[in-house]
């Protein structure tokens, strides 16, 4: 894109979502954004900025116009050798549900949604009961720990994981390629590190067309059996290459998602014990709870889209070909939709209205499942450590990415 094509849009060159400042409190530079450039240029990503809800809704809702194709594509530019991999290294890309657009999309959304049944996930709710309950029974309750990797994390990997058909036994060669996953496609890493991570996504797609070929002859009541029965109806309307692209997006978006869901509020809540009382005491407010985080801090901040033709968006004239970095978090902050945004409530009546699982044709399939486990999971912590709080003094830490924001550690103790 030329100079002359930028004209009309204000750059800001210091914002850059993979400093550490902005990793560390990505809403402190939000606030330090003029207001009256609800969209503008950051050369440090190549993307323009959308921060207003309006504008964001505006794009999730026009997809004539606005395409989702680089959703998942890698920030960075890829090395060859990483390329090379990713193309060739028996890992041949198809393109995934959520970076697709009509027709295409339609395509594999029908009978993506056809298997991912309400019934199917309420199906799940006594697993992750029992998932939760089992994880909580190995707290010693009389030290400290670490919320996200004794609940956050392994809930929503086992839930989903299960759910998928994945043998239990390769859930944590899963949970490892979902972080190489997210690295190379939404962080900024080195040549070095984006062969490693092209390496370890070769060997997750390739384990997923296995899956989808081992299960051809071995079904079970799981969603990849339910998208394979769909293919036997129609062999041609969804191939085993293409199940296996709609595995592989669940079995990321799935996990990932829920796990900083969960992370981010709990520490929304314990940040003011009073808040985290309030729930105790009133433990309807937990579903509200809930949708204030996803509101106030949500586990995915930011998604992208690129224009297919010329447009105005908030007032800025764009190219086609201009790409769009959907800064959701920033939607969830703006005043004219949620009055006082900055203060944290439970009670609030219109933060279901948030834009965290996108909207229109795009809108998360799996978003009933992942409030649903964040709901349980806060249901339990509340039931059984009423007097919880956070240990004092640490210092908290992200993930170098741009979509999925969490805290990798959350400490707690149960006090009496």
């Amino acid at each position: 894109m030329t100079i002359e094509e930028r004209a009309t849009c204000p750059a800001h060159a210091e914002f850059d979502p993979l400093s550490p400042v902005f990793l560390a409190d990505p809403f402190a530079v939000l606030h330090a954004l003029p207001h009256e450039s609800p969209v503008f240029y950051a050369p440090s990503i190549d993307y323009y900025v959308v921060t207003r809800y309006a504008d964001i809704e505006a794009v999730f809702l026009d997809p004539e116009t606005y395409s989702a194709a680089p959703a998942q594509l890698p920030l960075a530019r890829l090395v060859p050798e990483a390329a090379q991999i990713l193309l060739g290294g028996g890992h041949k890309p198809q393109p995934s549900m959520v970076s697709l657009d009509p027709p295409a999309h339609t395509r594999l959304r029908t009978p993506t949604a056809r298997a991912f049944t309400p019934r199917r996930v309420a199906d799940m709710e006594p697993r992750i009961r029992r998932t939760v309950d089992q994880l909580l029974d190995a707290v010693d309750r009389d030290t400290a720990f670490d919320l996200v990797s004794t609940l956050a994390f392994p809930l929503p990997a086992t839930i989903i994981f299960s759910f998928v058909g994945i043998p239990e036994r390769d859930w944590p060669q899963l949970k490892e390629w979902c972080g190489h996953r997210a690295a190379l496609a939404w962080g900024r890493p080195t040549p070095d590190e984006q062969v490693h991570h092209a390496k370890n996504m070769a060997a997750y797609r390739r384990y997923l067309r296995e899956l989808v070929a081992t299960k051809v002859n071995a079904r079970d009541d799981d969603f990849a059996s339910a998208l394979l029965a769909i293919h036997d109806e129609e062999p041609a309307a969804l191939t085993h290459e293409e199940i296996g692209s709609i595995l592989y997006s669940l079995t990321f978006a799935g996990h990932e998602t829920t796990n900083y869901l969960i992370g981010n509020v709990v520490r929304r809540l314990l940040e003011d014990p009073a808040r985290w009382d309030q729930v105790v005491a009133y433990p309807e407010l937990i579903p509200g709870a809930v949708a204030e985080t996803l509101r106030y801090d949500p586990s995915v901040p930011v998604w992208r889209r690129v224009t297919k033709r010329p447009v105005t968006l908030g007032g800025v004239d764009l190219p086609e070909g201009a790409k769009l970095f959907l800064w959701l978090a920033a939607s969830g902050r703006d005043a004219s939709v949620f009055p006082e945004p900055e203060q944290f409530d439970p009670r609030r009546t219109n933060a279901t209205k948030t834009l965290a699982f996108g909207k229109g044709i795009h809108y998360c399939l799996g978003a009933a499942l992942g409030k649903l486990e964040a709901e349980i999971a806060l249901e339990a912590l509340t039931r059984r450590f009423p007097r919880l709080r956070l240990v004092e003094g640490q210092r908290l830490s992200f993930h170098a990415n741009i979509s999925f924001r969490g805290p990798q550690a959350l400490w707690v103790r149960a006090t009496p």
